[in-house]
């Protein structure tokens, strides 16, 4: 399973498997920013984005949890409550993600803007920071489940062996570890105005998610001083009529 594109009746339901570990119960609803509910039986915790809690019932417990700049929360079930639920969302139109890592050997990876959560038996660290692009991977490995997010809607693509494709970096919603991500490749390096560069040549072999609205990058230092110096100009109101100019306080 990967991202839920379709959902029937609003809905995708999973019951965990008797003959796997690391199983969970979770349930996918809504098409325009859907939400991820996950059924936590006692003793069982996830790894989430802390951002990306909708609510959670009463009874489980939520902590910090070390790593990803302090970006995560555990919550975990630790209550005399046989199952608890909590609803993550990516908090923007797009499709949620559920991915089994058991089909994929193992190892996902996609930006840390993607996750909302890791369930057991899954861990989660930084697999590649590039600072021109903006852009930070994360490595999902293990053989449980995770949870994803995308922006907008979302491609999926089978790349071959030695297959090389050219994306814009902040597309990628996931890939297989398989596939190699090099925004150092000279066909790749078109920039912004900024300096920031846009693109990155992605070889297979393995599946990769794109979604159709990018991920916009934290401006850069150059960027912040730019709009300090604006935001710190007089502000002056005009009302265009035509070819005539009108300020406030000024005659015609």
């Amino acid at each position: 399973m990967s991202f839920v594109c379709a959902l029937e009746n609003g809905a995708f339901i999973h019951e965990p498997r008797k003959d796997r570990v690391n199983e969970l119960a979770f349930e996918v609803r809504g098409n325009l920013a859907p939400f991820v509910e996950v059924i936590l039986r006692n003793g069982e915790g996830l790894v989430v984005d802390k951002q990306s809690i909708l609510q959670h019932d009463f009874g489980l417990t939520v902590r910090p949890w070390p790593g990803l700049d302090d970006s995560r929360w555990l919550v975990v079930n630790a209550s005399h409550q046989d199952e608890l639920g909590v609803m993550l969302t990516s908090r923007e139109p797009g499709f949620a993600g559920a991915f089994d890592l058991n089909e994929y050997a193992g190892r996902l990876i996609c930006p840390s803007t993607s996750l909302l959560a890791n369930g057991p038996g899954v861990q989660a660290c930084y697999y590649a920071k590039f600072k021109r692009l903006g852009i930070t991977l994360v490595l999902l490995e293990g053989n449980g489940w995770a949870f994803l997010a995308s922006r907008g809607d979302v491609f999926e693509y089978q790349l071959k062996a030695g297959e090389k494709v050219c994306v814009r970096a902040h597309s990628v919603a996931a890939m297989a570890a398989t596939v190699d991500f090099d925004p150092s490749h000279p066909i790749c390096k078109m920039q912004d105005p900024d300096g920031k560069m846009q693109f990155a040549l992605l070889t297979g072999p393995g599946k990769i998610w794109l979604q159709s609205v990018h991920n916009t990058p934290p401006p850069t230092k150059r960027q912040k001083k730019q709009l300090d110096i604006v935001s710190s100009l007089p502000q002056v109101q005009e009302m265009q009529l035509g070819e005539l100019a009108l300020r406030p306080g000024s005659g015609a």
